[in-house]
């Protein structure tokens, strides 16, 4: 599959606000648009959005994203996939390209991202990237507390 690394447009991120998971990743859809802006998200707002990079396949169709925020010593790593492309190994595809860019934007930074515990498909694909389980935290949600795996990617 050959995707296409872009800047996040606004109608990216609204059409990303329409993403619905069911089951257990069901907490990760979000509210719609309106709720978004009145909430500030990142992805409603234009200089905010630009730290996001839209991908899509030969169709043009969004099929991910990421967001790469510079944190000082390490870069926070956030990734969406199109539930329509998930368990395709396209997340395996977005996350090494990301991988690629936060070098290329924050040299020799290690990346850092969390996951859910019980997200073992994307433990797996993170892992598979190479990214390691350096701790495991409590931390208090929209939904309440849930556990979370905090990886890291050491640059190469």
């Amino acid at each position: 599959m050959e995707l296409t690394a872009q800047k996040l447009s606004e109608e990216q991120a609204k059409e990303i606000s329409e993403w619905k998971y069911s089951g257990e990743y069901s907490i990760y859809n979000l509210p719609s648009w309106d709720k978004m802006v009145e909430e500030n998200y990142s992805l409603t707002d234009a200089v905010r959005r630009e730290r996001y990079i839209g991908y899509v396949n030969e169709e043009g169709q969004l099929v991910g994203f990421v967001n790469l925020l510079d944190e000082g010593d390490t870069v926070f790593f956030g990734i969406g996939i199109n539930p329509n492309s998930c368990n395709k190994g396209v997340g395996k595809i977005i996350t090494k390209l990301a991988l690629v860019e936060s070098e290329k934007r924050f040299p020799n930074k290690p990346v850092v991202l969390e996951v859910r515990t019980w997200n073992k498909r994307a433990v797996n694909c993170y892992k598979s990237q190479g990214f390691e389980i350096v701790e495991t935290k409590q931390q208090e949600t929209y939904i309440g507390l849930g556990e979370f795996y905090v990886m890291r990617y050491e640059l190469k």
